[in-house]
Order: structure tokens, then C-alpha cells, then sequence
């Protein structure tokens, strides 16, 4: 038996005549180019010496992986139909800079904002390759009489004669001359592997490169299950779908998660271990994938509006996600109350048990056999899960941590509450750059650090930086207003200009005239806030028997505006000037008729940009009648003098309690003709389009309008 690969070698011309006829490629999994310029000159410098640079290892096959598409900026070609393609298994640093010298090009490196011109590798002139221990190849800065490298590397006859007529010597061209057959002829080792098969290429790859890049699972299943006919590239794909989920502000979620998804739902044994997902067949990775990708959207969406986890720097997990998903594939629609209920208590249970924090591939496959419960409407059983928190003790003497999977659930509890600020009563707003570290601007110690250490006994110090002593608060909040003072003293302050600091801190689970608060005792807050975010946490775990209600409306405005959704702060109160303002009612009508013009959608008249609740109050104050019923009357009249009276059926108002004030619900119907809105003589068009109302012109609307009415 003799399947050893036999070396060969190319010359320069060949190699570059490959790559630029898209022969030879370098695929995906391959680390980016990083060498520098005196790196590559260093190269070139031993080739021109005659020395070894060490033999390239190729694969040909037949097979298309995913590879480097681009280098720096040049766009490489594709491999002609019918050809064998060569890919670069060892030697992809090295080909990538013999490439970039002949070419010349200038390069912009990955995570770079500087430009590399290669034409700044030059060839000194003053040097003799006798000398073998001076850089003859080497960069522009080293050098006084040089020739740049790309000059040398494509001499020829014409050449000669222009060098001659800028000023070169004789015996300099004859220089440049040698030295550019000395790379013509410079015989680059090289072994093909010609096994077909990637399993043996990545198998090749991964020894040779022990020192080097360990390609992960996911590079390899990158690379197993790109399709150029299907224009499938998982690499490309998880990419394009991250940066749709940092816009939902869920970042930076593991790439394993969508394997171990798909894992569970191909394989026979429900499995998603490493050797499952390597068994996976390409064609059911690209069925389900579309699936798969939906269910992950789906699950965020369930995280954001009904667990009210806005950021993914609070969850726990990001395996949390798999069992979610996996149900939303199973059964294509959102959990029923009871399954609602089980669910969060599975979430709930593996977070406080610190569930997958190891072993996650075999607790998965566990842990799906609970969601298959689940989906029965079955509660699973729990025995294997123990739980790190069983007291209010327990979650005082846990100390915070933004690793710590225990304290992200509890900061998720707080979370839910939707916790407002001190000062203006408006929603925290969360970001994941500020939670990665304990001394975020977000985490804020209700009984300040500072004045624990300097007032508190010793019995009280050890648990200054408890989570039971973490509130979120937005960023500017916490360093410039509250500093280290006692939280009697800067809670007066905030009371002066917040008329609903009571309401802002029972968001936070802290009660305002609690003697706790009130008189600056450390040890009595501990004790009855960790007595709330203990019964928080039963409640979770310990599901009543009665369904879990859903609040439709609440997971609506927590969803944040878009196509089907809008916000408007007040009808036609100027919250500017405190007047009246007509133009807002304008912008009403505006908004009910694009809607009517789109796929309808919901107006939430009393919440502002950022999803606070602001109520009717304030254009209760302003109408004749100074109700609910005025409103409604004053609302009814402005889209029957924008719009018509013809489209009265397609709104209705709904009156709906949203964070303890009453706001408004506009449900607009799609409708069957055109709707205009009629303004100072003139007829508007208006659309819903990403996710704003816009006026289209006569042209514009007469094709939004074909086939559709």
C-alpha cells in the first residue's frame, strides 16, 4: 500500500499563474493574512538566496469549500468549470505574500485601517547576494539605490531599455536582470493530497497545524457543508444573521448554539455531541437551516418581550437558547399558557442550578426530553437540577459578578420588573457594552460601596458588593449623581424633581418608605430585598397551576416600534412647549393611514420612543372633556376629518393599563382601496416602510398601489 503523496515543485510563475486562474485557493478556515512588509521581504530575500521557505501542502479535489474570496481588497477569481480546485492546507501565509509582491497591490489587512503597498519591498542595489548576511530584498526605508521588488519580479527586454533611459547603470540592469531568473527559476516545493474526501484534508490540516490555529466545530462544518450551487456558506450566513440580532441587541451569540439546534432536530438519537454534528449530512444541514435560523429569532423575541431580558449580556447562557428553539421548530408556534409556565421554570431551574456550565452536549440532549414534556403539557421533573440558591441568605452572600451565571439571573429578575430611573421615571436603558464588567455604568450598589466601607460595621462590609445590593440604572445616573452618598441623602434629591420616585424604586423591588431606606440601615435592606428577589425566584420555579397569563399588549410595546407597531408620546400636547399642537394630530392621521395603506398595524398613543409609559393625562388636559371619553371623541373626529368617515371600520381603540397608566391602542385593518389623507386642500399618500410612515408621490403610489388594491 503506497498512498504517499509524491512532492513536486512549481516555479513563480506557475504558482501565480494558479492562483490568478483561481487553481489554487485558500480556504476559509485558514487565519487571516497578517504577515508584515519586512516579514515578506524576509521571504522573498531566501528565495532570492536559493535558500529552502519550506513545502506547500495542497489538497486537489473536486469539492468547492468555502474560501477567501478577497485579499486585502483584490478580488480573487472563481475556479474555471470543470477544473480541480487546489487548496492551500500549509503554506497560506507564505502563497499570500509571494502573491501580494507580484502583484504590487495595495492591501488593507483584516483589523487594520492602514494600506500596505507592496511595492514598498524593494531590491538594494547597493548589496551582492555574495554577501549572504545583507538583505538584498528588503523595505523601501532600509535602502538608498533600490528597484522596487514587483519591477524585478516582471523584468523583461522592454524593461531594460526604460531603466536605461531613467539613468540605471549597465551593470544594475544586468543586476535586476539575474535576480529576477534566480525567482523565475526558484523551484517552490510542493505536495498534493489527492484523497477527495474534506474529512481527510481537514485531518491533514489539523496535524499539521498543532502549533498553530485549531480549526473549531463550526469552521469545520463551515467548510464540510458549503454548496456553491445552493449558494450556501454557514460562515457567511451566521454572519449576515449576527448582525440582524444586534439590532435586537442580542450579540455575540455562539455559533455552536445553530449547531447544536440542528444537531438535535436531524439526528436519530437527539444527540448534538461533537461526533453527532460531524455526522450531520450536508443536505439536511441546508433543509433545515432556514428553520432553524427562524426558531432562534422566535426565541429571542420570546426572551426580549416575555421574560423581558433586553440585552443578551443578561442571559445567563447562550445554551439557553437551544431548548426554546428546539420547541419553537417541534411545534411552529408560540407555547400555549401551561406550556408557557413549564418553559420559564425549565429557564429558570437551569440558570440557578448553573445547568451548562460544563457537560453541555450530553445535558442538552437531557434537557429535550423535558421540552418534549412540555410540549405534551406535561411539567418535567427536575431531581438532577440543584439549585445554588434555596434562601434569602443564599442571595446574600452571593457575591456580584457579571460572569456568574447566578447573578445574571437575578439581574434577568430585575430586568423584568422593566427598572426605571431615579431621576425621570423613564425605562433604564441597558447596553451590552456597559454590563460586560462589574463597574459598568449600568450596575449601580444602592447602598454606595464607598459609604458601606466608610459606615458600615464589620459585619455589614463583607456584603457591600452583594447582588442583593445591585440596582440597574442608566449609565450617566450612577458616577455624576449618586457617587458614595447614603441612599437617604441622594434619594431626597432624586425626589425633588421625580413626583414617581416611589413608583421607580418599587421597579427595583425597593420600597421608598421602607425604615430600611429612610434611615440608611444596610443590614434590614438586605433582609427585605433579598426576601423579594427570593419570593421573585419561587414564583419562577414553582409554577402555580394556573396558566400563565399572557399580556399581549405589554410584549408588543417591549418588541419596540417597526413595520406593524408605532409609538406616539401624546395626541396633540406638545410636551416641548406645553401647548397644543395641531401638527400632532396630523402626524396621527399620517400614521393610521399608512398603516391602512400597508399590512395595518397598532398605534400606542400615551408611550414614547423608548417604550415609557407616558398615559393620556396630559391630552386629557387639553380637551373639553378631560376623560376617556373626550379623548376618544377628540381622536374619532381628527381621522374622520383626515381620512373620512368611509374607513371608520377599519380602527378601533382599545384602552389597555400599561406600566400603572392608562394608554391608547389604535388597531388599524388593512384596507381594500387607497387612503388619503386630506390636509390643507391637498390629498397625501402614506406607507408603512422600514418601519416609519412615509409620503410616496404620485408615481411612487400608482406602483406601491398595482395589483394590491
Amino acid at each position: 500500500m503506497n498512498n504517499q503523496p509524491k512532492p513536486d515543485s512549481k516555479t513563480y510563475d506557475d504558482l501565480i499563474s494558479d492562483v490568478k486562474k483561481g487553481i489554487i485557493k485558500v480556504p476559509k478556515f485558514q487565519r487571516d493574512f497578517v504577515w508584515d512588509l519586512k516579514a515578506t521581504a524576509k521571504l522573498l530575500d531566501s528565495i532570492l538566496k536559493g535558500y529552502p521557505i519550506g513545502t506547500f501542502i495542497l489538497w486537489e479535489t473536486d469539492q468547492r469549500i468555502n474560501d477567501i474570496k478577497n485579499i486585502g481588497g483584490f478580488d480573487l477569481p472563481e475556479t474555471p468549470l470543470g477544473r480541480n480546485v487546489q487548496y492551500v492546507l500549509d503554506g497560506q501565509q507564505r502563497i499570500t505574500s509571494l502573491f501580494a509582491a507580484y502583484l504590487g497591490e495595495k492591501i488593507q489587512k483584516a483589523g487594520e485601517k492602514k494600506i500596505t503597498d507592496y511595492k514598498d519591498i524593494v531590491v538594494n542595489l547597493e548589496e551582492n547576494l555574495e554577501e549572504k548576511e545583507k538583505d538584498i530584498v528588503t523595505v523601501k526605508d532600509e535602502a538608498e539605490i533600490y528597484i522596487p521588488l514587483h519591477d524585478v519580479l516582471n523584468f523583461d527586454y522592454q524593461m531594460g531599455n526604460e531603466l536605461e533611459q531613467r539613468g540605471f547603470e549597465k551593470s544594475q540592469i544586468n543586476k535586476i536582470s539575474a535576480y529576477s531568473s534566480a525567482f523565475k527559476t526558484y523551484a517552490f516545493s510542493t505536495v498534493t493530497l489527492r484523497q477527495n474526501d474534506i474529512e481527510s484534508a481537514i485531518e491533514v490540516f489539523t496535524r499539521i497545524n498543532t502549533g498553530g490555529k485549531v480549526l473549531t466545530l463550526f469552521e469545520i462544518m463551515s467548510a464540510k457543508t458549503y454548496d456553491e450551487s445552493n449558494n450556501f456558506d454557514m460562515q457567511a450566513r451566521w454572519e449576515q444573521f449576527q448582525k440582524k440580532l444586534n439590532d435586537s441587541k442580542y450579540e455575540n451569540i455562539s455559533p455552536s448554539v445553530i449547531l447544536q439546534i440542528l444537531s438535535l432536530i436531524i439526528s436519530e438519537t437527539k444527540e448534538c455531541k461533537r461526533k453527532t454534528i460531524l455526522s450531520l449530512e450536508k443536505a439536511d444541514i441546508l433543509e433545515q437551516w432556514d428553520d432553524a435560523i427562524s426558531a432562534i429569532e422566535k426565541t429571542i423575541d420570546y426572551f426580549r418581550t416575555v421574560l423581558r431580558i433586553p440585552v443578551s449580556q443578561l442571559l445567563p447562557y447562550d445554551t439557553l437558547i437551544v431548548p426554546f428553539a428546539y420547541f419553537f421548530l417541534k411545534t411552529g408556534k408560540s407555547p400555549s399558557g401551561q406550556q408557557r409556565k413549564y418553559l420559564e421554570e425549565l429557564f429558570w431551574r437551569s440558570s440557578l442550578s448553573l445547568r451548562y456550565s460544563s457537560a453541555t452536549e450530553s445535558k442538552l440532549a437531557a434537557d429535550i426530553k423535558k421540552v418534549d414534556l412540555i410540549i405534551e403539557g406535561q411539567r418535567p421533573p427536575y431531581p438532577e437540577f440543584k439549585l445554588y440558591i434555596n434562601s434569602p441568605e443564599d442571595l446574600r452572600t452571593t457575591d456580584f459578578s457579571t460572569g456568574n451565571a447566578i447573578c445574571k439571573s437575578i439581574l434577568c429578575i430585575l430586568a423584568y420588573h422593566e427598572p426605571k430611573d431615579f431621576d425621570s421615571n423613564g425605562k433604564v436603558l441597558l447596553d451590552n457594552s456597559y454590563l460586560k464588567i462589574a463597574s459598568s455604568k449600568n450596575y449601580h450598589h444602592f447602598f454606595p460601596r464607598a459609604y458601606v466601607r466608610k459606615n458600615g460595621s464589620d459585619a455589614e462590609t463583607p456584603y457591600a458588593n452583594s447582588i442583593v445590593n445591585i440596582t440597574l440604572v442608566s449609565a450617566e445616573l450612577n458616577k455624576k449623581r449618586i457617587g458614595a452618598k447614603a441612599p437617604s441623602v441622594y434619594l431626597e434629591d432624586f425626589a425633588d424633581e421625580n413626583s414617581e420616585l416611589k413608583h421607580a424604586l418599587k421597579s427595583h423591588l425597593i420600597d421608598l418608605d421602607d425604615a430600611s431606606v429612610i434611615q440608611n440601615d444596610f443590614t434590614a435592606f438586605l433582609k427585605k430585598r433579598s426576601e423579594s428577589l427570593h419570593a421573585e425566584i419561587q414564583k419562577r420555579i414553582e409554577p402555580s397551576e394556573a396558566s400563565a397569563k399572557s399580556d399581549p399588549v405589554h410584549e408588543m410595546i417591549l418588541q419596540g416600534e417597526g413595520q406593524l407597531v408605532e409609538f406616539k408620546s401624546t395626541l396633540r400636547y406638545d410636551m416641548r412647549t406645553g401647548e397644543v399642537n395641531k401638527k400632532l394630530e396630523h402626524v396621527i392621521a399620517k400614521t393610521v393611514a399608512a398603516f391602512m395603506n400597508s399590512e395595518g398595524g397598532s398605534l400606542f398613543i400615551g408611550v414614547d420612543d423608548h417604550g415609557n409609559a407616558i398615559g393620556l393625562d396630559l391630552d386629557y388636559s387639553t380637551l373639553k372633556k378631560t376623560d376617556r371619553d373626550g379623548f376618544q371623541l377628540h381622536l374619532g373626529n381628527i381621522l374622520d376629518s383626515y381620512l373620512g368617515k368611509d374607513v371608520i371600520k377599519l380602527w378601533k381603540l382599545d384602552w389597555p393599563i400599561y406600566d400603572d397608566k392608562q394608554i391608547c391602542h389604535v388597531q388599524v385593518t388593512r384596507a381594500n382601496k387607497p387612503v388619503y389623507v386630506t390636509h390643507e386642500g391637498k390629498e397625501e399618500f402614506f406607507v408603512r416602510k422600514e418601519g416609519s410612515s412615509q409620503p410616496l408621490s404620485r408615481a411612487e403610489e400608482h406602483e406601491w398601489n398595482r395589483g394590491r388594491f
